[in-house]
């Protein structure tokens, strides 16, 4: 998971404001944010470029398009004019409870 970011590299108050969008984002079924899910697995800044990649928590996620659009939608309010964002699901990496936030792992019982 490539989520984190040199503070005091370019890009890295970018890269907090794009993570913090997507924590506002709820996945549809399971009622929590995408964060803290652990569905989250790449966030790239190239200049003026920001690419997503999120992992579904199965492989058949019925809502993989709901998640996709609202991330892209919440990720979009953030960036600079100009920005291209591109938000796409990782159907390769399989999702596990290991990913979640420590306090959803408690509360799941994982």
């Amino acid at each position: 998971m490539d989520t984190k970011t040199d503070t005091n590299a370019p890009g890295a108050d970018l890269h907090s404001a794009v993570m913090a969008a997507l924590a506002t984002v709820d996945d549809p079924e399971m009622g929590e944010n995408l964060v803290d899910l652990g569905v989250v697995g790449e966030v790239r800044i190239d200049g003026a470029s920001v690419a997503v990649t999120l992992i579904p928590t199965s492989a058949t996620c019925p809502m993989a398009d709901v998640m996709v659009d609202d991330a892209l939608t919440a990720v979009q309010r953030v960036c600079p004019p100009g920005t291209t964002v591109d938000v796409q699901m990782d159907w390769d990496t399989e999702w596990s409870p290991e990913r979640l936030a420590p306090a959803l792992r408690a509360r799941f019982g994982w």
